[in-house]
């Protein structure tokens, strides 16, 4: 299936769709609601909005899914600090995951997110991963 979909354009009560399959329990459908909302990041809409749905997606196992939640934190951080402060305690986990790349992923986009309250967390999972190489 062609990702041109993503990039269409929006339709009335699109937000509101977009919430609801973010919290949908179905992990498919959940994914390709991150993907719309990235695709309207890319070319300029504002989805900032949607930052505390986006954010409830983190807890996951499924990586790409982690990595456009990531890309979308990395986005929207430094006009939603405050919100963004939801998000430690999954970087803090993400960085003891088993798995290196994980651990990476979440100490790089801590370290990508210009927000004084995620830098002051980022120091302790920094020297954690720094040990493990």
């Amino acid at each position: 299936m062609a990702d041109g979909k993503y990039f269409a354009t929006t339709k009335k009560g699109e937000i509101h769709e977009l919430k609801e399959e973010l919290a949908s329990l179905d992990r498919p459908k959940k994914k390709e609601a991150v993907k719309k909302v990235i695709a309207a990041m890319t070319v300029g809409k504002d989805v900032s909005m949607l930052f505390p749905h986006v954010v409830n997606c983190m807890q996951t196992d499924d990586l790409e899914l982690k990595k456009l939640v990531y890309l979308y934190l990395i986005n929207y951080a430094k006009t939603q600090p405050d919100l963004a402060i939801m998000a430690v305690n999954t970087f803090v986990k993400d960085s003891q995951d088993p798995n290196p790349l994980i651990r990476a992923l979440a100490v790089r986009t801590m370290g990508c997110i210009r927000v004084d309250k995620i830098t002051e967390y980022l120091c302790d999972p920094l020297q954690r991963c720094l040990k493990a190489s």
